[in-house]
């Protein structure tokens, strides 16, 4: 029958509102998605690269401006492979620079084995030099030894209280007679008595020796190495500076003079093997320290150890 006058106009269709509802969501959960995977395939292809041995792929410039935890999980990788590529570099050159170092001595050895076995005569100053090349090669590999340790974080001393006043005056007082043989002297100053500090004592004598002698052995005759302990009672640390009127280093090495055979492009003495300052390091760094070095402006070296007092 037809529709009655009274009658209201008929409903639309209910498929039609939901038809559209349905591919709004299907368009922002697409949206949505892609917005959540895009960063963890970027991130699968650079843990793909670092397991095929590339360490340059960063993330953060490929996923921008985002700031949230998947962005943070990015810099946190791209930190990581920064540091993995600085540490296999850092290896790399090791090894590169051992086999170096080594190879001088060595040569000089078998050319005096074969002085020694063509000719007799002035035999004992061949053996004198055998002895002193070995006991060259001996004095690196247990350099090289002490590096390795620190290196991997293996324990290799007893932890204990270290009086580090006492050690610090046995250390000034074997160095001066160092100095006195290079005509230099060496002069001491202190603001504590006995300070206690939880450590290892090797290790602490052998940083803050390393940068003494590294300090005389750039200082000419009637230079002056001073050495200074003072305590920051506030910041609950302990401060050794080393300064000497030596030809100090440049700014753009200063960076590197802590670093595995190291040598400074004017180093005009050559002798040394560069690891003084490198062990040092590892050594304050296992105390929770740090060592830092920066040109005086009157001209010389200084470098400087904190430790804290408390562990």
């Amino acid at each position: 029958p037809p529709p009655r006058p009274d009658e209201p106009p008929g409903r639309p269709l209910p498929w039609l509102p939901i038809g559209a509802g349905l591919l709004a969501s299907l368009a922002f959960s697409a949206l949505l998605a892609w917005y959540m995977v895009k960063p963890i395939r970027l991130l699968r292809r650079a843990f793909d690269a670092a397991a095929a041995g590339n360490l340059d792929v960063r993330v953060q410039p490929l996923i921008g401006s985002r700031h949230d935890e998947l962005a943070e999980l990015g810099r946190d990788y791209d930190r990581m492979a920064e540091r993995l590529r600085d540490m296999i570099n850092a290896q790399r050159r090791l090894f590169h620079d051992v086999s170096h170092e080594l190879r001088s001595p060595l040569a000089r050895l078998q050319a005096a084995v074969g002085l020694i076995r063509q000719n007799d005569t002035g035999s004992n100053d061949v053996v004198e030099r055998v002895e002193r090349e070995t006991g060259r090669l001996d004095e690196l590999v247990g350099e090289l030894l002490l590096l390795a340790r620190l290196e991997s974080g293996a324990p290799s001393h007893a932890v204990g209280e270290v009086d580090v006043t006492d050690l610090v005056d046995d250390i000034v007082a074997d160095a001066r007679f160092e100095a006195e043989a290079r005509g230099c002297r060496v002069e001491y100053s202190s603001d504590t008595g006995p300070l206690l500090l939880p450590g290892r004592a090797e290790l602490l004598a052998r940083a803050i020796e390393n940068v003494i002698r590294n300090a005389i052995k750039y200082s000419q005759p009637g230079d002056r190495v001073d050495v200074e302990l003072r305590v920051d009672a506030q910041r609950q640390r302990v401060r050794i500076s080393v300064s000497d009127q030596g030809p100090g280093i440049a700014a753009q090495e200063l960076s590197s003079i802590f670093e595995p055979f190291f040598r400074a492009r004017d180093n005009v003495r050559g002798d040394g093997y560069g690891l003084g300052l490198a062990i040092a390091r590892r050594a304050v760094e296992t105390h929770s320290g740090t060592i830092r070095a920066y040109n005086r402006d009157g001209g010389g070296l200084c470098v400087e150890i904190e430790i804290p007092l408390v562990a």
